[in-house]
């Protein structure tokens, strides 16, 4: 089963980092034990964060997503008006 999920957050920094990441531990629990090869594109509005402001909270979020396993963790950043999180999984056969 390949599953695309899409999600938008408008907190203030970096308590929104917070959130985010409520936000995956929840989809890792709503996906269940089977195995999966994922994909997590993680987006930070220019408009809402200036780069001076990024250190040390997206260093210290990277480190704590990049323990799911089979995931690959993208960061970027956006001219959005709202940080984004893009997750791209797929159950691998077993």
């Amino acid at each position: 089963m390949n599953a695309q999920r899409i999600e938008t957050f408008r907190a203030p920094w970096p308590a929104v980092l917070v959130e985010m990441k409520d936000f995956v531990n929840l989809w890792l629990l709503a996906r269940g034990k089977r195995e999966h090869a994922t994909i997590l594109r993680v987006f930070i509005s220019k408009a809402l964060v200036s780069e001076a402001q990024l250190q040390p909270h997206v260093r210290e979020f990277r480190k704590s997503i990049s323990r799911i396993p089979n995931c690959r963790v993208e960061l970027k950043a956006t001219d959005q008006a709202a940080h984004k999180i893009e997750i791209e999984d797929r159950e691998v056969p077993k």
